[in-house]
């Protein structure tokens, strides 16, 4: 009889990547995910901003901005503190497992108002693409992290991961959709590529299930810009691969990521408001 396998997720945050604009990319490392799973339009939740602290803040705790209370992106409320991130939530009640997070963009990582948005921490990109406002740090900053995180993805003892990229969203941003903007979602696709191959390069990768979620915070306008409430900008989108993942069972949202990402290690998430994706 096989010997069973542990269970692993990897969790790849892409900032505001529009579903049109995604599927008019190349994208042939996200493609695998879908086919071996689901890829999905989800909407921005009535009570999110259609910005990225506030869709973050969901996807890490499983509950929207009514509770968590991130309604921009100039720092941590209070609120947040009442709600652990799915990284915290299983390494309370595993305690024991390895988790790696690490972002280009700070404030999910490092120290803003009263702490990070993920209230675990994690590993920041040396080149913070905030700072300056440039297209080219911000690529140089996924490069950084995507380095990085197949780094230790690659060697190290790792149950769950959180990697986010942010070169879309600072591109469209800065030109708006088009072929710039086209080129920002490839880029952030070999990213991805880059932590799918790390992955499969483990030395014990036989004797691992892992499940992989790919997921954007919303849309964007086609000059660039969000916060509105246009279908473009409240549409976004999620990939999912693993086992059990064969498609969903009803119309998803950023706040059920987190339970789903706990239920493959069979641990339950005791604050969220989302669900598991085959709770109807």
């Amino acid at each position: 009889m096989p010997a069973e396998r542990s269970t692993h997720v990897l969790v790849v945050g892409i900032d505001g990547v529009r579903f049109d604009s995604l599927q008019e990319a190349e994208t042939p490392n996200l493609d695998l995910v879908a086919a071996a799973g689901f890829l999905t339009p989800i909407q921005v939740a009535g009570a999110n901003p259609t910005i990225s602290a506030p869709v973050w803040s969901s996807v890490a705790t499983g509950v929207d901005a009514d509770q968590h209370g991130v309604l921009d992106n100039s720092g941590r409320p209070a609120a947040l503190d009442r709600f652990d991130d799915f990284a915290a939530v299983l390494q309370r009640a595993r305690p024991g497992s390895t988790a790696l997070i690490a972002a280009s963009w700070h404030p999910l990582v490092r120290s803003s108002g009263n702490g990070p948005l993920f209230s675990s921490g994690g590993w920041a990109s040396p080149t913070d693409p905030d700072a300056s406002g440039s297209v080219a740090d911000a690529y140089a900053a996924d490069a950084e992290v995507a380095e990085y995180a197949a780094q230790r993805l690659r060697a190290e003892p790792v149950d769950l991961a959180f990697v986010y990229f942010g070169v879309p969203d600072v591109v469209c941003h800065d030109v708006g959709t088009g072929v710039d903007y086209q080129r920002a979602i490839e880029s952030s696709d070999a990213r991805l590529g880059q932590l799918l191959d790390a992955v499969a390069a483990r030395p014990n990768r036989s004797r691992e299930a892992w499940t992989v979620f790919v997921v954007t915070d919303h849309g964007h306008l086609a000059d660039g810009g969000h916060g509105g409430d246009s279908a473009e900008e409240r549409t976004a989108w999620l990939a999912a691969s693993g086992p059990g993942l064969n498609g969903p069972a009803r119309e998803l949202s950023h706040a059920d990521i987190p339970v789903q990402v706990l239920a493959s290690f069979g641990v339950a998430h005791p604050a969220a408001s989302g669900r598991v994706f085959d709770a109807v």
